[in-house]
């Protein structure tokens, strides 16, 4: 039984250069920043356009699918919640009910809209049961293809262990780098079982489902046996990548409205491009509002040693910073950014020059420096004469 997983894209059948005043910021605590938006007007296109159901879950429109995060800079990246593919035997192996994993086709209103891909540096390829595979098709862009996939085997749930994926009864695979795009030309992701008679020794005993899915790298847990019977509306954490198609005339400059952003050709296709703050700025690179829009990065209250190093004085400027060293210090090596400053007078004479200032803070304690004191002839009684008083009588009466 071959089966995709899902193929997803988003057509647009217009574009808002600005959002509308008035736009709802936030669902469920979850921050919507342009290009995405909830309502009319608030969304760059058809595909960014955001649904609140009862003010808790944010979703993309028209399909149901939750969504967990919205990133756009530095990386164009949404983080959505994406249905679990299954097939259930009987103990005889014969398929009982299944699901393929298709979330929606593409949505009708264009020639080209915005495009969802699965990244490639965030996820990977899951499969549990016994006896099934699952692997990915892609395109590299010259008609060729090529396949990733694992093969999960056990001799029926029992002998499945629970542990990092790798044991009986699970494998998983990195999906290729640079992601899948998912798009209306067929499936990119096949979940296959194995032949019917493999099917059938194992469903004689054990029956139950086989699940195949994609998931984030960093919220899949180690498997649990009891993983291998799941709920049927299970779903999972999985990254998007998303970029935008270029408008009519070649021209980003409408949608890359913040002052100090760029534009970036996009790997999702030819065509398309994101938009992303410039060195040495942060914020939203699609909206012109000061406050919300690329802003100056203060990297002298960053933690130096991990972001912007600097090993002396640190200053902030428009864009970047400047490091250099304190009075008294000069640079080494590729200087203060990268290494300590060192001193400008040699170690022996600090100490020489140490030594001579605790005389001097000390010098009613002749004790302390009686060698110096001899060889540059001090006379502490000579310094610091104390007038003596003679003849000092006291009147009584």
């Amino acid at each position: 039984m071959w089966m995709h997983l899902f193929s997803f894209m988003i057509l647009a059948s217009g574009t808002q250069s600005r959002p509308a005043t008035g736009c709802q910021a936030s669902c469920g605590g979850l921050d919507i920043p342009y290009p995405f938006g909830i309502g009319s007007g608030c969304f760059h296109s058809k595909g960014l356009e955001i649904t609140c159901n009862n003010g808790l879950v944010a979703t993309l429109a028209g399909t149901g699918i939750q969504v967990l995060s919205l990133s756009v800079d530095p990386r164009p990246e949404v983080q959505v919640m994406l249905p679990v593919a299954y097939e259930c035997h009987n103990s005889s192996g014969q398929i009982t009910k299944w699901f393929n994993g298709s979330v929606v086709d593409h949505f009708t209103g264009g020639d080209k809209g915005v495009v969802y891909r699965i990244s490639g540096r965030r996820n990977k390829l899951v499969v549990l049961g016994c006896s099934t595979m699952a692997y990915i098709k892609s395109n590299d862009g010259d008609s060729s293809y090529y396949y990733t996939g694992c093969i999960s085997y056990c001799n029926g749930s029992r002998s499945a262990q629970s542990g990092w994926c790798g044991s009986a009864g699970c494998c998983d695979v990195d999906i290729p780098e640079g992601g899948l795009v998912l798009d209306n030309n067929g499936p990119v992701i096949t979940f296959r079982s194995w032949p019917q008679q493999v099917r059938q020794q194992v469903a004689e005993s054990s029956g139950g489902c086989d699940y195949a899915f994609l998931v984030d790298k960093d919220e899949y847990r180690p498997l649990r046996r009891d993983d291998l019977n799941m709920s049927l509306n299970k779903t999972m954490p999985v990254w998007l990548d998303w970029a935008l198609p270029r408008p009519d005339g070649g021209s980003n400059a409408s949608i890359c409205a913040s002052a100090n952003s760029e534009y970036i050709n996009s790997t999702n296709g030819n065509g398309y491009y994101y938009c992303k703050c410039s060195s040495g700025y942060e914020g939203n690179p699609y909206d012109e509002d000061p406050d919300k829009g690329c802003k100056d990065i203060d990297e002298c209250a960053r933690p130096r040693e991990q972001y912007y190093p600097c090993y002396g004085v640190c200053r902030n400027t428009p864009g970047d910073y400047e490091c250099s060293c304190r009075i008294g210090y000069h640079p080494i090596g590729g200087g203060p950014k990268k290494h300590k400053c060192t001193s400008k007078f040699p170690l022996a004479a600090q100490l020489a020059l140490g030594k001579y200032i605790l005389c001097y803070v000390s010098i009613f304690n002749f004790e302390l420096c009686p060698s110096l004191a001899k060889k540059n002839g001090w006379r502490m009684r000579s310094a610091f004469k104390v007038p003596q008083i003679e003849n000092y009588h006291v009147r009584s009466g």
